[in-house]
């Protein structure tokens, strides 16, 4: 379990609620429907899908195009603000108002859980994995996507300047590649597959060369594609 600072779950829905009123935090389409297409190619045939801290809809969006609408889909947030704008972008799924420490969903109901770049803000982290596998079935896929503390470019701002750079989220962590490797297995889940993100470019030929010359232990996040122990 990390610890919270003395924070409550008001407080994070506060912030978020105010960031999702401003300056709605979300990635390009292009990130979107990469994400979306790794899980399906690890879950093709995925039935239910629930996106934990689904923000405001983009990627389930995705996964609805991908899948002609034949996937049922499920979004949980704990913003009300990301929840009204995730109705509007991809009304087809459902939502719910909550925390990822404690789905109001039955137990064994999804075969693919998704949490993307969330669960490092996550007040409990035990908590919320343990409640993903509760509700997941037992052939169930976890796509989680996390940050790197040893990005490149952060490397590089401490390099220049001796300091690091500033993000817009609060209480936030960051471990390298081996330590949420081992934290994902304390925790329940055995990572299969770990994929780098570092953000689609336009261009593939710029595509090409991220993917060629960034390592994934340099990479900006890392997707962990698990199973439960």
């Amino acid at each position: 379990m990390i610890e919270s600072g003395g924070r409550t779950f008001q407080d994070i829905k506060s912030e978020y609620d105010h960031l999702f009123k401003t300056e709605p935090i979300r990635d390009d389409d292009r990130g979107y429907f990469w994400h979306a297409t790794q899980v399906l190619k690890a879950k093709p045939q995925v039935r239910k899908l629930l996106d934990v801290a689904c923000g405001g809809g983009f990627f389930l969006r995705q996964v609805r195009n991908l899948t002609a609408g034949k996937t049922d889909l499920t979004g949980i947030d704990i913003s009300s603000e990301a929840v009204e704008l995730a109705k509007k972008e991809c009304p087809e799924a459902r939502y719910l108002l909550g925390v990822g420490e404690s789905l109001p969903l039955r137990g064994g109901s999804f075969d693919a859980i998704t949490c993307l770049g969330s669960m490092e803000h996550f007040l409990d982290i035990q908590k919320a994995v343990d409640e993903m596998k509760r509700v997941a079935t037992p052939d169930a896929c976890f796509f989680i996507l996390v940050p790197n503390l040893f990005w490149y470019k952060d490397i590089l701002w401490v390099f220049f300047t001796g300091g690091r750079k500033t993000r817009n989220q609060t209480h936030e962590r960051f471990a390298a590649l081996g330590e949420w490797k081992e934290l994902f297995r304390d925790l329940g889940l055995e990572p299969v597959r770990t994929l780098k993100y570092n953000g689609i470019a336009k261009r593939p030929w710029k595509q090409w060369l991220k993917d060629l010359l960034i390592p994934l232990r340099f990479s900006y996040h890392f997707l962990f594609i698990c199973r439960a122990k």
